[in-house]
C-alpha cells in the first residue's frame, strides 16, 4: 500500500509498505519487491528502504545485490513478517530534491530548498557485545553528523534500534546510550531522541545491534516539539531508559510525526492488560491516538506503520483489532519482534504528515 502527503506548497512525500506473496526462490521475491518499489513510486526518488526478512543471513546478501538498483540507502533487519512470507517491506520516497547517496558510507544526503535530510547506517561494527556496539553506532552517527556540522542533540530526530536477544542484550545498549547521551547533554530536563527498540536479528551472527537514524538539517529549534501523553504514557526516564515517545517536526507548510514505538504502557510506567494481546493492541492504539492529538494530529494522519508481535500465533488477534481501529488506508506491517520487556505482547511505531504548519518556519522544499 501506499500513501501520500502533498501541500500547495511543498514537496510530495510517499509511504509504502507492503509484503511479498512467496514465490519459487527468495531471488525472486527480492527482484519483485524491488520492481514494485519502483512502479509505486513512480516518478518520485527512493529515499530510504527497510526490508524486514525471515532468514536475514541467508537472504541479506541476496537483497543487497538486487536492491544496488534502487539507487537510495537501504537497511535488512530479521523480522520475520507474521503472513508467513519471507519480506516485508517499509520505504519512503520524495518528488524532489538532490541526492547524495554513498553506499560506501551507508547514508544518503537529500538537499532541499531549505532543509537537508540524512538517514544514514553502518555495514559493519568492529566491537562484540550489546553495549560496546550500540556505543560504536552512536559514535558513527557523531562522526557522521559532525561532517555536515551538526551533533546528536540538535540534529539526530529518529533512531531504529535492532537487539538480537533482546531479553539479554537490551541493557548494554540502553546502559550505553545514556552514557552518551549523557556525554553529549542530553538528559530529561533537555530532551532525547525518539526511537524505537526492538528485537530484530542482523548478518552476521555476532552483530548484536544495528541502528538506523534520520537527522535534519536548517531548522530551528523552536520547530521540534517533543511528544508527550502524560495522562497515557509516562516519561521513558522512569523506568531507566532514554528516547522520547515521539517527535513532532513543524514546517510552514506541514506538520512530519515521527511516533517511537509504543506498547500497552501506562502513565506510571506500567505493563497494562498482562497477557492478553487484544487488550494491549487497543491500549497501543489508544496510546498513538493521545500522543498524536495532544500534538495537533489525529489517528488519520499516520501514513505508514509497523506492528511487531513477540509471538507470531497472536497475529489474527492482533490484526482483528487494527482493522478495527486503524484507517484501512494506512500502508503497515506486521512482523514478529519481541519488545523489550517480556510482558509487553505488541508495540507499533508510526510516521504521520498532516498540513498543520506554522509561516514562522520555512515550508517543506
Amino acid at each position: 500500500m501506499k500513501s501520500i502527503f502533498k501541500s500547495d506548497v511543498g514537496l510530495r512525500e510517499s509511504f509504502l509498505a507492503f509484503s511479498v506473496e512467496r514465490k519459487g526462490s527468495f531471488r525472486e521475491e527480492a527482484e519483485e519487491a524491488v520492481r514494485r518499489l519502483l512502479e509505486e513510486a513512480g516518478g518520485d526518488m527512493l529515499v530510504f528502504v527497510r526490508f524486514h526478512v525471515s532468514d536475514v543471513s541467508n537472504q541479506q546478501p541476496i537483497l543487497e545485490e538486487v536492491a544496488r538498483r534502487l539507487g537510495c540507502l537501504i537497511a535488512v533487519v530479521g523480522q520475520a513478517p507474521t503472513n508467513r512470507s519471507h519480506l516485508a517491506v517499509e520505504a519512503y520516497a520524495l518528488s524532489g530534491g538532490i541526492v547524495a547517496y554513498c553506499e560506501a558510507e551507508s547514508r544518503i544526503r537529500i538537499l532541499l530548498d531549505n532543509y537537508e535530510l540524512l538517514y544514514f547506517n553502518k555495514s559493519e561494527l568492529a566491537s562484540t557485545g550489546s553495549h560496546d556496539q550500540m556505543n560504536e553506532e552512536f559514535l558513527h552517527a557523531q562522526r557522521i553528523l559532525g561532517e555536515f556540522g551538526g551533533t546528536i542533540k540538535s540534529n539526530l530526530q529518529r533512531t531504529w534500534i535492532y537487539c538480537r536477544d533482546i531479553d539479554n542484550n537490551y541493557e548494554g545498549l540502553v546502559v550505553a546510550r545514556r552514557e552518551l547521551f549523557e556525554q553529549q547533554g542530553l538528559n530529561q530536563e533537555t530532551h532525547y531522541i525518539a526511537s524505537t527498540g526492538i528485537e530484530g536479528m542482523s548478518h552476521p551472527w555476532d552483530r548484536l545491534v544495528r541502528m538506523d537514524g534520520f537527522a535534519l538539517f536548517g531548522h530551528q529549534q523552536e520547530q521540534i516539539d517533543y511528544m508527550s501523553a502524560p495522562d497515557n504514557l509516562s516519561p521513558t526516564h522512569l523506568y531507566g531508559v532514554t528516547f522520547e515517545r515521539g517527535t513532532r517536526i513543524v514546517f510552514g507548510d506541514r506538520s512530519k510525526f515521527y511516533v517511537s514505538g509504543t506498547a500497552s504502557i501506562d502513565c506510571e510506567g506500567k505493563v497494562m492488560h498482562v497477557q492478553d494481546v487484544a487488550k494491549q493492541t487497543h491500549r497501543v492504539v489508544d496510546n498513538v491516538i493521545a500522543l498524536m492529538e495532544r500534538h495537533c494530529g489525529a489517528l488519520s494522519d499516520l501514513k505508514q506503520a509497523v506492528v511487531y508481535l513477540r509471538d507470531p500465533a497472536d497475529s489474527d488477534v492482533v490484526e482483528s483489532v487494527l482493522r478495527e481501529r486503524l484507517p484501512q488506508s494506512l500502508p503497515r506491517i506486521m512482523v514478529y519482534g519481541s519488545v523489550c520487556r517480556p510482558e509487553w505482547l505488541v508495540e507499533m511505531e508510526a510516521v504521520g504528515v498532516n498540513g498543520v504548519g506554522d509561516s514562522r518556519f520555512k515550508d517543506f522544499a
